[in-house]
């Protein structure tokens, strides 16, 4: 039985690359900062375990080493946020950057020789309009427009690099969107199915929601796990893969195609707010290297992926409301 470390485990991506493993008979144990982290994915049986534990705590993480000796390590652990403040840029980089840095090291300490893969982000590109709206291939200049992206392209030259200097195992990919069922609410797929789906429980006739021209290449998150496995069991070390559809779609046509799911007639009211700093307004990926390398391809429509992403808040908003109701009656009831 093949044995995985898998940091960020109960994440969006994580808990489906959880999944994934254990479906095809893996032992996984999972890794997060937040054990509260619950997405509703992640099993609760099998040869499964989730230990709470710092990326940034070296010895936690040399004991776990140790302890566990993975063959395979997968590294989706990270933080998203876009604020500009110093708290939470001085987050982003201790995670992303030094978080990766630790683990890295921590592998080297423990004498292990595991295949690592490490999760990049499209975000490390910028825009595809530097490059004439033409797809993004792993050959293009890097050009962040976010912290996010910098911090994510720092990661990846940290690894590269680290990984070729120390003989490490180090494959890396770059995914870029990805949405479905589990997504935060905070990513704008999400965002959108939530609003549709709280329209539709509590009868409200109305989305609010930002920036709808801006287009960008989305995939299944249970394809770009599929990719990740594929990546490290088959990738070449010291390779990056793109994980992309090829296609640009504007964020206003997901939108529509939600709301044309819905179960009720409902409005779009596009709210100056909503809209985000360092907005990329069009990204599109190239993905043949990792089909021609892996055999890997995105296999799931975008429209079953939004009618599942519009399934599972139906379903979790469903359950929050009873769960409130049943939280009221018993307080009721103690009165």
């Amino acid at each position: 039985m093949q044995k995985a470390l898998v940091t960020g485990a109960n994440g969006f991506a994580g808990s489906h690359l959880v999944r994934l493993l254990l479906e095809r008979g893996w032992k996984v144990l999972g890794v997060t900062n937040d054990l509260s982290l619950d997405t509703g994915l992640v099993p609760g049986a099998g040869e499964f375990a989730l230990k709470e534990l710092d990326i940034g705590d070296r010895q936690g993480l040399l004991s776990l080493l140790a302890e566990f000796r993975p063959e395979s390590v997968f590294h989706l652990a990270a933080v998203t946020q876009l604020e500009l403040d110093r708290g939470a840029l001085e987050e982003l980089y201790r995670v992303n950057v030094l978080g990766t840095q630790n683990l890295l090291l921590s592998i080297l300490e423990a004498k292990l020789e595991p295949v690592v893969l490490v999760t990049g982000s499209s975000a490390s590109y910028g825009s595809s309009q530097g490059v004439g709206g033409q797809a993004l291939t792993e050959e293009c200049l890097p050009a962040p427009e976010t912290p996010y992206g910098a911090s994510k392209l720092a990661q990846e030259v940290l690894a590269d690099t680290l990984g070729r200097g120390a003989g490490l195992g180090v494959v890396r990919t770059r995914a870029f969107n990805h949405t479905g069922p589990g997504e935060s609410r905070r990513m704008a797929c999400s965002a959108f199915a939530s609003q549709v789906a709280e329209c539709e429980l509590e009868g409200k006739d109305a989305v609010r929601v930002g920036n709808l021209d801006s287009c960008r290449d989305y995939c299944d998150v249970r394809d770009v796990v599929r990719a990740y496995l594929l990546a490290a069991t088959s990738g070449e070390p010291g390779e990056l893969y793109n994980v992309c559809s090829g296609t640009a779609v504007s964020m206003r046509s997901i939108l529509e195609l939600l709301v044309s799911m819905s179960k009720t007639k409902i409005r779009i009211e596009t709210d100056p707010g909503r809209f985000r700093p360092g907005d990329v307004s069009y990204q599109r990926g190239d993905g043949s290297k990792i089909e021609r390398a892996l055999g890997w391809r995105p296999e799931i429509p975008l429209e079953r992926t939004l009618s599942d992403l519009l399934d599972y808040w139906r379903g979790r908003l469903e359950a929050e409301r009873l769960e409130h109701e049943g939280r009221s009656t018993e307080r009721r009831k103690r009165e």
